[in-house]
């Protein structure tokens, strides 16, 4: 039974989770990582755009050592972001159907369910729909259950029209309703200073549908102090919110039997 997880907010959606043996790594573009020698590490992107995802996860020394889990949409990106290397291979995007069969990189998309095998252990990977690009994914990990939203979020921008809006939250609460199917004790969900003040309509519909134990914030960029304000002004149901600070911050979380 492992004792404590650490989660460190790298930057944007980008967070690092070590539970026990394993460091896990969720859309990681820029920011510090320091990534240890003695866990397996896995590599998540839940869609190609650029805040999301860069194809040098794939070129760093060694990869053949980690894990990737990645939407499949990342296999059709454009230009150089379509180029990887898997020992020292380059591979063209006609060529990225071999990654299907490589065995360490995972292209998936969603509404799947997958075990696979790391070392002598495995880990479990269900993945949702998102109401932008990709996927957003269900981890079991080490006996926690670890949710990452990607895009998924209810997009309700002030310019919507009637017609638009309603389209956006149906197919927001089209895949909550899959996803509230599950027991998730961490989830990280966009809190986005963008949509102004509808900025905490989806966070707050999906902590208290789904009622994951522990939700971070996502897709804040440089305006962290949006996921501050959230905690000030929002009561949620059961699930207990934690704000980010600024980047690099760490938080341990205790698990308790």
């Amino acid at each position: 039974m492992i004792e404590k997880i650490i989660i460190t907010y790298i930057y944007h959606s980008c967070y690092t989770i070590e539970v026990g043996d394993y460091f896990i790594i969720f859309d990681y573009y820029k920011g510090v990582l320091n990534i240890p020698e003695d866990k397996k590490v896995i590599f998540v992107a839940s869609h190609g755009h650029s805040d999301h995802y860069t194809s040098e996860i794939l070129k760093i020394p060694n990869m053949e050592k980690y894990t990737y889990i990645l939407s499949e949409d990342i296999a059709y990106l454009e230009s150089e972001d379509n180029i990887i290397y898997i020992k020292d291979s380059k591979l063209g995007i006609d060529q990225l159907k071999s990654l299907y069969s490589s065995k360490n990189v995972l292209l998936i998309g969603k509404d799947r369910y997958k075990d696979i095998k790391i070392g002598k252990e495995s880990i479990g990977i269900k993945t949702f729909g998102s109401t932008d690009v990709g996927i957003s994914i269900l981890l079991y990990v080490s006996g926690i259950s670890i949710f990452h939203a990607g895009d998924l979020n209810y997009w309700a921008w002030k310019d919507n029209d009637d017609k638009t809006d309603k389209k956006e939250y149906y197919s927001f609460i089209e895949e909550v309703e899959k996803i509230k199917e599950c027991s998730i004790d961490i989830a990280f969900f966009p809190v986005d200073y963008r949509l102004g003040e509808n900025y905490y309509k989806g966070p707050k519909i999906f902590a208290n549908s789904v009622s994951p134990q522990l939700m971070f914030p996502l897709h804040s960029g440089d305006h962290e102090t949006i996921s501050q304000r959230f905690k000030r002004e929002v009561k949620l149901d059961s699930t207990i919110f934690r704000p980010i600070i600024d980047k690099g911050q760490k938080i341990i979380v205790d698990i308790k039997e």
